[in-house]
């Protein structure tokens, strides 16, 4: 039996790349979170499965009596729809760990943000620090415990129709706990939909407007080389842009 097809995986995500080695790519839908929260997860996981905190695995027992593990490589914050990566075995899962520790995975965003941003494309830097406020983990700008966070961007699209909103395409060069939505929000340019460093004002006026209620940020695209048992391994994974993406841009002034 394949064993992509034996996946649980939750309705609305899909496999949409692998190879040979173990690698695999899934589009994780809006809502779903990267893996179970506890006992009693506020969001459903993208994988219906058990889950090793430990050792970082989904798994499950196929049709055919067989044991399966998916091992998770990186995550993406429940909100965050796009490209997530795994692995069918833990050599091709730790070898891809090792390169998002070393900063070697190119990564993109699409994101929709509010007001029209000015320069169309620049490198944005901050300084980030993370805590943990009412178990819930929070960053900010600054603190003794800061991190150097390093964004490029670049403006795609402005909002149509009197729409006052920017489509920006982001190339994180680190990969700090909400680096993207804090940093859009430090800029006063907060990205569309965000319930904790957003403009919960404007947010509450567009779904009332578009009945579409999603924070609009998408990992478009993922891509890494491995070394594996002596050979290079090129991987890259493309998620389509969620079609709520189109309808906000050309949207009504709201």
């Amino acid at each position: 039996m394949d064993f992509i097809s034996t996946i649980p995986l939750a309705n609305g995500c899909s496999v949409i790349a692998s190879n040979d080695c173990g690698l695999i790519a899934i589009n994780k839908k809006a809502g779903r979170a990267s893996h179970p929260n506890g006992p009693r997860p506020e969001r459903p996981a993208m994988v219906m499965a058990a889950y090793n905190f430990d050792r970082e695995y989904f798994s499950w027992i196929d049709d055919g009596g067989i044991k399966r593990r998916l091992y998770l490589i990186n995550r993406l914050d429940a909100p965050t729809s796009g490209v997530i990566l795994a692995s069918s075995t833990d050599e091709a899962a730790a070898a891809a760990k090792a390169q998002f520790r070393n900063k070697a995975v190119e990564k993109t965003y699409a994101a929709i943000i509010l007001g029209k941003l000015r320069p169309e494309r620049g490198l944005w830097t901050d300084r980030i620090s993370t805590s943990r406020i009412g178990g819930r983990l929070r960053s900010r700008a600054g603190g003794p415990a800061a991190h150097a966070a390093a964004t490029s961007y670049e403006v795609e699209e402005f909002g149509q129709n009197g729409a006052n909103l920017t489509f920006v395409k982001l190339s994180p060069k680190t990969g700090l706990t909400h680096q993207l939505r804090l940093q859009c929000a430090l800029r006063r340019h907060p990205i569309l939909g965000d319930a904790t460093y957003g403009d919960f004002a404007a947010n509450k006026r567009f779904r009332a407007l578009s009945k579409i209620d999603r924070l609009f940020l998408h990992c478009l695209r993922t891509s890494l080389t491995i070394e594996l048992d002596g050979k290079s391994v090129e991987f890259s994974a493309e998620a389509p842009l969620p079609e709520s993406f189109g309808a906000a841009i050309n949207g009504a002034k709201f």
